[in-house]
């Protein structure tokens, strides 16, 4: 490692600087590795096709969470099941529920029917073509 000549500072802050820089490199690995030991707990797997995914799967009920940086899409069938793991992950991780994600990675989801059996989900790109065209 480097120290950078300056003649108002002494080595130990150079050096005290670059370990903190490489400690934020290693931020979201450890952030994962914490999340995903939680998720194993709570008794979800991780999909070998996408490893930001993870399934768990109880009689006739499929789960899947899906990550995107520091926040999390639930996926279930039944909502005393949302609550349940929004309850669990909230035990593990100081977090807010966003409730209904509306847009997530430029895409917009619409939701129709009020009823979890009737409702239908739509996603749509439009917004994310119309600024690659303009």
């Amino acid at each position: 490692m480097k120290v950078l000549p300056s003649a108002k500072t002494k080595p130990e802050e150079v050096w005290l600087l670059h370990k903190v820089l490489y400690g934020l490199k290693q931020a979201s690995r450890e952030w994962y590795l914490k999340l995903k030991g939680q998720l194993e707990r709570l008794g979800f797997k991780r999909s070998e096709a996408d490893h930001s995914v993870f399934t768990k799967d109880i009689i006739e009920r499929f789960f899947i969470i899906t990550i995107y940086m520091d926040n999390f899409l639930l996926f279930l069938s039944n909502i005393d099941d949302i609550k349940a793991v929004k309850s669990d992950l909230k035990e593990c991780f100081d977090m807010k529920d966003l409730d209904e994600t509306k847009w997530i990675l430029q895409m917009k989801i619409e939701r129709t029917g009020r009823s979890l059996e009737m409702r239908k989900l739509s996603i749509s790109q439009e917004q994310y073509v119309k600024m690659i065209l303009e």
